[in-house]
């Protein structure tokens, strides 16, 4: 949480300030691109795992 409110740049700093200027579109944008971004490294770090597993 501290990296949302103290950040400069990124996603975290894109979804702060769209809910300071009040603009939905930024933030669910913002949580969008960190729902994909989690999902891709989940499927890569599984991927990873099944191979080393075998």
């Amino acid at each position: 949480m501290g990296e949302f409110l103290v950040s400069k740049k990124g996603i975290g700093y894109l979804i702060m300030y769209g809910s300071q200027i009040f603009n939905l579109n930024l933030v669910m944008t913002g949580i969008f691109l960190l729902c994909v971004l989690a999902s891709i490294l989940y499927y890569i770090i599984d991927f990873i795992e099944k191979k080393l597993t075998k």
